[in-house]
């Protein structure tokens, strides 16, 4: 499995700098990889509106764009900071935290 996270919006964004990074989950250790699969379906993630753009009236609001692979399947999401939902706001972070390392 692999998760890419983009952020994007804000004072200091760049929209050239704005790279996604990713996160494959084989590659962490397992507390890390359970940590992350729990978020997910905690989340219902597979079950979020697909999107990739930000509410529109929002301009220079921080927004995340993750987007989760899966074997075949695949779902993207954008969400408005700050994430509304305390798991999907875990998953962010979490992901945050470890596309950094």
């Amino acid at each position: 499995m692999r998760i890419s996270i983009k952020e994007n919006g804000g004072p200091a964004f760049f929209p050239g700098l704005a790279k996604p990074r990713s996160v494959e989950l084989d590659a962490l250790p397992e507390p890390d990889q359970q940590e992350l699969r729990q978020l997910i379906q905690a989340s219902d993630f597979f079950k979020l509106p697909q999107s990739q753009a930000p509410e529109s009236g929002k301009p220079g609001q921080v927004h995340y764009t993750l987007t989760v692979t899966e074997g075949e399947r695949e779902h993207t999401v954008c969400v408005l900071a700050p994430v509304k939902s305390q798991a999907l706001d875990g998953l962010v972070q979490c992901v945050r935290r470890h596309s950094r390392s």
